[in-house]
Formats: C-alpha cells, structure tokens, sequence
C-alpha cells in the first residue's frame, strides 16, 4: 500500500516539480494523499501556468504536516479536513474556506461473509485510524443512530495505508478505510466489500441534506486581498478538475492511471464513483459546514478550537 502512494507523489512532484519554498513566481497549493490529490487530475495532465506562475502541487502523508506549512505561511491553497482547517482558523492561521470539494470517502469494508449491512456489526469488533479524529467521531455518531449494540473499537493501526494492508493481508476482518484504498482493495480481494458508507445527514430545509463536508479547499486570506484575480483562476482551474472526474470518469480513470494514483482503469473509475468529489462553494453551504462542525463540537470543543468559525472562515467573491 505504501509503495502505491509513493508511485502516486513521485508522479505529481515530476510533473509539479518541489516546493517546500515557494517564491513569487508559483502557486504552492497543499493537499494530502487519497481524494484530495485525485481531484486535481487535470491540473496535473495539465500542468498549467497562470500569469507566468508555476502551480506546484505539494502532497503529503498525513493533516499535520499541510498543517505545519500554513502555519508557517508556505501555502497559497490547501485541502484539508474541515475541522482541522476551523481548528486553524479559531487559533488564527488565517485561510478562508474557498469550497468543500470531497463529501465523504469513508467505507466500512469486511471481508466477513456474515457483515452484509450495518446491521450485521453488532457483538463485532472495528477496526479504525485516528483515535478522537473524524472517522472516530463519525463512526460513534453512526453507531448510535443506528443502535448497535456491543461493538468493540480497535484503534491498533494508526494510519489508512496500516489498515488496509492488514485488511489484504486477512489480518483483520472488518475496519473503516477512505478511498482510493477501498476500491485498490476490493479489486485486489474478492472476499473484501463494503458493508455501508459513513453517512453524514441532518434533516434541514424541510428535507435530509448531506452535511457531510468532510474537506476544505482553502486559500490563504491575504492572498485574496493581494492578488483576488490569481484566486479566481486557480478556483477556476480547480472547479475545472473536480467536475471533470464526474463528468468525463472513464477518461478521467485512463488520467489517474496515466500519473501513477491507480495500476488499472477499473480501480480508477470506482475510486472516482466512491470519493465522492464535487465542488460546492462554502458560501453556499454555510449552514451544511457549520452543522458538520457542530457533531465534533459536541463531542469535543477543542477537535475544531473551541467555537464554530466566524462567518469570514468563508470566502466569498466580493463582485
């Protein structure tokens, strides 16, 4: 599983070129593995410029570290888990949510014939990363909506990557991993499959909504007071990418290939089916992104620093 990863960064990096440093002729934009980095396909294809400005697309492992080069103001754009990105925005490292891009790319997989639906996990154990993080919370949320009884938590595999490699390896039998690696999985290990998606909905509106804003495509706030045109065309290019994977998948899947994110078309196309990638402007979702940070403001204050974002946490075009 590590060395799919690998084949993934050293594809964008050949094509983006490294920039831990960026100067005032690039864009550096910051966005982890998984999802986040899928749904700037065709950037990447792409490779453009804007204004004589390269786009240097800087993945990385783990939250933390994207975290650490907005702190240190080394980041134009991000993408990052939303309540990390309030997190950041109550402690003031300054980025505006731009839009929510991924909407829930988290399976509960098994490879136990007798787990068929959600409801088959009472008396089991489930395995999940990130103890206190949002796949926890959201997990704990699901389990107590639908009443399951006597289920066991294992936080002993600390990462998505950890996970599935056991999961392939039939060390363990049932566990809740993000794409891409659920669809490497299942193409891999027929005895794999998914027992139900991690759900996130709230009845708003007079109707169930999906608040499952579980991303946040960020911009760094005194960028747009800089440089507002440079934001619209990077938004423009990334708005561009994301609705390309749902509106050309089969040809989006022969890209993802093409750059090294998956061996085989088939893979591509469910991972692109299963991420869920579909941009949505934070402005327009105000209300969606605040009830979703309110599930970990519940169930522990400080996961998104103490208070719901004030409302210039979202950016909005001034016309």
């Amino acid at each position: 599983m590590r060395c799919f990863y690998t084949v993934v960064l050293l594809s964008i990096l050949i094509w983006f070129g490294s920039c831990d440093n960026p100067d005032s002729n690039t864009v550096a934009i910051g966005v982890l593995q998984g999802p986040s980095a899928m749904s700037f396909i065709k950037m990447i294809d792409e490779n453009p410029m804007i204004d004589g400005k390269k786009i240097n697309l800087i993945i990385k492992d783990e939250p933390q570290q994207i975290q650490a080069m907005m702190m240190q103001n080394k980041l134009d754009f991000a993408v990052l888990p939303t309540i990390m990105a309030a997190n950041l925005y109550n402690k003031g490292v300054k980025y505006q949510m731009v839009a929510c891009p991924v909407w829930g790319s988290l399976y509960i997989v098994s490879s136990d014939d007798v787990i068929k639906t959600i409801d088959d996990l009472n008396d089991k154990k489930i395995h999940i990363f990130g103890q206190g993080a949002t796949v926890d919370i959201l997990l704990q949320r699901e389990i107590e909506l639908n009443h399951l009884k006597n289920i066991q938590l294992d936080y002993t595999y600390t990462t998505n990557p950890d996970l599935a490699a056991a999961l392939q390896q039939n060390i363990i039998r049932t566990a809740v991993v993000s794409e891409p690696l659920v669809s490497v999985l299942i193409r891999k290990n027929s005895k794999i499959h998914i027992v139900s998606k991690l759900n996130c909905e709230e009845f708003l509106g007079n109707s169930d909504k999906d608040i499952f804003a579980q991303t946040a495509f960020l911009v760094r706030k005194s960028l747009t007071q800089s440089d507002a045109q440079l934001v619209d065309d990077i938004n423009d290019l990334y708005i561009q990418s994301c609705n390309y994977l749902s509106d050309e998948p089969a040809n989006a899947a022969g890209l993802l290939v093409k750059h090294g994110f998956f061996n085989d078309t088939v893979a591509a196309t469910s991972a692109i089916k299963l991420s869920n990638i579909r941009y949505v402007s934070a402005f327009a979702i105000e209300q969606e992104v605040n009830r979703y940070l309110n599930i970990f403001y519940e169930f522990n204050p400080e996961s998104i620093g103490g208070k719901l974002p004030e409302k210039d946490f979202f950016y909005c075009k001034d016309f």
